[in-house]
């Protein structure tokens, strides 16, 4: 399956069930088969993506994921908080592990960066974001060992992902 398959049938599963997600205690929603587990971040991520590959399912999507946050933005606010609290941990996590073991952990920074991706998606949603020192401790420790380098993405996406927000994607370690 196409990665702009993929994400399309995610927000065609996902949306339906947010208001379901939304008022449950669980984090990560599962879907049908194959796909990532709902999560704000995830949704957000794959909306961002489908406006480069699918602008017409991404405006749709977009259209109703804004109606879902303005009617249940209190539900919407708690569980972005509560991805952004556990993204922090997982990217801490895995730049500790690339800092004790670089050579067995750098191959991975593609994929793992899709987590920093959603960190700042997530802090946008917040109309007060959470103290962020830790956050920059992180990027400086992920400064200090990224090399400049390409678009670490598939190069269509790169117009969704500006360098000047998104500056870890355009880099390895």
């Amino acid at each position: 399956m196409k990665t702009s398959d993929q994400d399309i049938s995610f927000v065609s599963q996902a949306l339906p069930q947010m208001q379901d997600y939304l008022l449950s205690n669980e984090l990560y929603w599962p879907l049908s088969g194959s796909l990532p587990r709902l999560t704000p971040g995830s949704l957000l991520l794959t909306i961002l993506r489908l406006r480069v590959y699918q602008p017409s399912e991404a405006q749709k999507a977009g259209i109703q994921l804004d109606v879902l946050r303005t009617k249940w933005h209190t539900a919407w606010e708690k569980k972005v908080g509560r991805e952004l609290a556990n993204r922090m941990r997982l990217w801490s996590q895995f730049l500790s592990d690339f800092t004790n073991s670089p050579e067995q952990n750098a191959d991975s920074y593609p994929s793992e960066a899709r987590g920093r991706a959603i960190l700042q998606l997530l802090l946008a949603e917040l109309p007060e974001p959470p103290e962020m020192a830790p956050l920059a401790q992180l990027d400086s420790i992920l400064k200090a060992h990224l090399i400049p380098s390409g678009f670490i993405w598939d190069a269509p996406l790169q117009a969704a992902f500006p360098a000047s927000d998104f500056w870890f994607l355009y880099g390895k370690l």
